[in-house]
């Protein structure tokens, strides 16, 4: 970061940002400002389950495919993945179109026993994440039919069935 920005002072970055974990809720918070317009966009046009789930899904397989986004599914999933700064994560990525998209999806689940419901959600996510993550190691972008995939992947995973075996298990 010292390097990047032209500074020769390397507490430059303690002084702006305060700790390691106010330099990543900067990156984040600056990231996710315009993944949430975009997400708000969609979620006034959502009706159905698959369209929660795009509207969860899209903005940032959108954003990590912008010039702006890259190696931004990478920093995403990683940080997301790091136990230190899970909760710098949550407040950043976790912004009010997420809070409400994540929201009316549970809504819309009703079907499935409460357990289940956030649990999905949060599970589509993180596999979308993953999934856009590992497009980017692959040092490419993902194509369009790659997004509608991963939100099909995504719906399925929020809509599937609970096993037998799963039901017993939330039962006993």
């Amino acid at each position: 970061v010292q390097a990047a920005a032209g500074q020769r002072n390397k507490s430059a970055a303690s002084y702006h940002f305060g700790s390691r974990e106010g330099l990543l809720e900067a990156v984040l918070t600056s990231r996710m400002a315009v993944v949430g317009e975009r997400r708000v966009e969609l979620l006034a046009q959502a009706r159905t389950t698959r369209d929660l789930v795009d509207a969860l899904v899209r903005p940032v397989a959108e954003h990590a495919r912008s010039p702006a986004g890259s190696h931004w599914a990478r920093f995403l999933h990683q940080c997301s993945s790091d136990p230190s700064v899970a909760a710098v994560v949550r407040r950043s990525v976790e912004g009010e179109s997420y809070r409400e998209t994540r929201r009316r999806l549970i809504e819309k689940l009703g079907r499935l026993p409460r357990p289940l419901r956030a649990r999905r959600v949060d599970l589509a996510f993180t596999v979308a994440v993953a999934s856009l993550a590992a497009v980017e190691a692959g040092r490419r972008v993902p194509v369009e039919a790659e997004v509608d995939d991963l939100v099909d992947v995504c719906t399925a995973i929020v809509l599937t069935r609970p096993s037998p075996a799963t039901l017993r298990s939330l039962a006993g």
